[in-house]
Order: structure tokens, then C-alpha cells, then sequence
């Protein structure tokens, strides 16, 4: 009996937790045949964790263009250095082409202004030189001045030229390094310009500087008894600016050791008489009277490069930009 006692906890215990197992295959209740399928409890933690984005792999050699509805050309890009992809870089073919042929053809215009300026400048100083050798076969005068603004002409009209040449054929060839050249060389030529300019207004309101031009202009006067190219010049100035001397006809008179006779291009031809004006007071009205055409013409030029320059600036960007995102 003892043993008995003994033995019914463990039998109930053993029916208390028959229940607990469990057939994967089948089990049967109340003569009905059911199927028994164990699912996995997962644990809280497991519940509330997001999913993990799938893995991508970012590949730059697979980028891909797709083309929407609006006609946009849509380029998603994909880099090996981030996990996340580039920012979609959306354009609109048509326009981007049209805005940059626009631009070329512009740029094309304005250098080949540049080229036409440069190649007039050429002809001209090789005029001047044909014709300064000429006068020196005909009249046998030493025209050394005149030879030397025609190299001046001659060299300055080369490399305008050559500048031109840069900037027509690199926006034609879409040429970026030689856009950047061209580039350079504009901002040199803008900034000796306006320091030339600058000199020359500190210049014409200092009384030294005229004092010195005037002194100088009087040196010449006297050197023209042995120089017949000097001579020439200043003949040819009092007669087409009608004056006499730098300050007027006492000029000639200074040397008192060689005093020197007034030459005929002092006289009035309508009147007989000599002019009495200085030839430096007539020059400077001279300049003011043409200052308009002048400053219009130095405007018009700075206008040209600096138009020139900006818009070689934006294509070149713009050749740089495309050149970045079809890669």
C-alpha cells in the first residue's frame, strides 16, 4: 500500500505533463484528426527590430538613365565610396544643348571681333612701316619713329590675333584647357589696361608730368637742325594742329648761343601771318575734342574683352559640368 501511495504522485505528475507533449505528425480529439503545426515563438525584441534594408551593390559602372513623361533625362548614379546612393541629377537634354550652343556661337562671335581688331592693327603697322620706308627712299629722311610704332603695331595685332585664335577655336573644339589659357591671358590684357589708364589720368592732372612732356617736346624742337626725321614730324604737326612752338612762336628763340629761324609750317597759309597758340595747348584740345570717340572706342573694347571673358568662363563650366556628369 505503501508503494502505492508512492506511486500516484508519479503517475499523476506523468498525466499532468503528457498533455505538454506534443506530435509534429498528428493528434486526435474527440475522433477528429487534426495537424499539428509547431510555429516558432520569437521574442519580443525580435518583434519590434526593423527590417534590414537589402544590401546593394553600388556600382558606378551601372548607372542608369530612365526618361520620364516631362522628357527629363532622369540619372541615378551610384558610388563605391558611400553605402548610400547620389543624389538623381535630372536635366533636360534640349535645353541644356540649346543654352550651350547658344553660348559657343556667342563666344565665337566675340573672338572673331577680337581677331578682325587684331589683323586691322597688323595692316596697319605694315602699312606704316611700307610707307615709312618709302618716304625714306624718296625724301631720304631718317623715319626711325615711324618704323618702330609699326613693330609696336605689328606685334601688339599678332598676339591679338593669336589671343582671338584661342578663344574661336577652343569654343569651336570645346576645348576646356585652352579656354582657360585664353581665359588668363583677357584678365592680363584687362588689368595692363587699366593701369595704363590710370597712368595716364594721374598723369594729365600732375603739373610735373606736363612740364616734363613740354621740356622734352622743346629738346626735340632743338635736335630737328640735325635730325630731318625730327624735323619732318614737328613740321607736320604745327601745320595740321595749326600752332608754333610748344608754348608758342618764342620757343625758337631760347638758344640765345644758335637761335634758330621759324620754320614755315609756323605760318598761316589764308593769312600770312604766324600761329600764335602753342602746339601743346593744341594737342590737348585736340584729344578733348575727339575724347568722345575715344573713350567710346576704349569702352567698346574693354565691353568686348570683358564679355569675352565671361562668357568663356560660363562655357568652360559648362563643358566642365557635362564632362562630370557623364561620367
Amino acid at each position: 500500500m505503501g508503494d502505492d501511495k508512492d506511486s500516484e504522485p508519479e503517475g499523476i505528475e506523468m498525466q499532468q505533463k503528457a498533455p505538454a507533449v506534443t506530435d509534429k505528425k498528428s493528434s486526435t480529439t474527440r475522433g477528429v484528426e487534426k495537424e499539428d503545426v509547431s510555429v516558432p515563438v520569437s521574442s519580443t525584441a525580435e518583434k519590434d527590430k526593423p527590417p534590414e534594408p537589402p544590401k546593394r551593390d553600388y556600382d558606378i559602372e551601372n548607372a542608369t538613365v530612365e526618361q520620364s513623361e516631362e522628357g527629363y533625362a532622369r540619372v541615378k548614379k551610384k558610388s563605391k565610396l558611400s553605402s548610400f546612393p547620389r543624389p538623381e541629377i535630372i536635366y533636360k537634354p534640349e535645353t541644356t544643348e540649346s543654352w550651350m550652343s547658344c553660348l559657343r556661337n556667342t563666344l565665337v562671335v566675340f573672338n572673331l571681333l577680337i581677331w578682325v581688331l587684331g589683323a586691322v592693327l597688323t595692316a596697319l603697322g605694315v602699312w606704316i612701316k611700307v610707307d615709312s620706308e618709302f618716304l625714306d627712299i624718296q625724301t631720304g629722311l631718317n623715319t626711325t619713329q615711324f618704323k618702330t610704332s609699326a613693330h609696336i603695331l605689328i606685334a601688339t595685332g599678332v598676339i591679338i590675333m593669336i589671343v582671338g585664335f584661342l578663344g574661336c577655336y577652343g569654343a569651336i573644339a570645346s576645348k576646356i584647357w585652352m579656354l582657360i589659357l585664353f581665359a588668363v591671358i583677357v584678365v592680363i590684357i584687362i588689368l595692363l589696361e587699366i593701369t595704363v589708364m590710370a597712368i595716364v589720368w594721374t598723369g594729365s592732372t600732375n603739373k610735373d608730368v606736363k612740364e616734363d612732356i613740354k621740356l622734352r617736346a622743346r629738346q626735340a624742337m632743338f635736335e630737328m637742325r640735325k635730325d630731318d626725321g625730327k624735323r619732318y614730324l614737328i613740321d607736320l604737326l604745327q601745320a595740321k594742329l595749326k600752332c608754333c612752338g610748344v608754348d608758342g612762336p618764342g620757343d625758337y628763340s631760347l638758344d640765345e648761343e644758335t637761335p634758330m629761324h621759324i620754320p614755315t609750317s609756323c605760318t598761316n597759309e589764308e593769312t600770312g601771318g604766324r600761329y600764335q597758340k602753342g602746339c601743346f595747348d593744341a594737342a590737348v584740345e585736340y584729344f578733348k575734342s575727339k575724347a568722345a570717340v575715344l573713350g567710346g572706342l576704349a569702352v567698346s573694347v574693354f565691353i568686348l574683352q570683358l564679355g569675352a571673358l565671361v562668357f568663356t568662363v560660363c562655357l568652360a563650366c559648362g563643358l566642365k559640368q557635362a564632362a562630370t556628369s557623364s561620367i
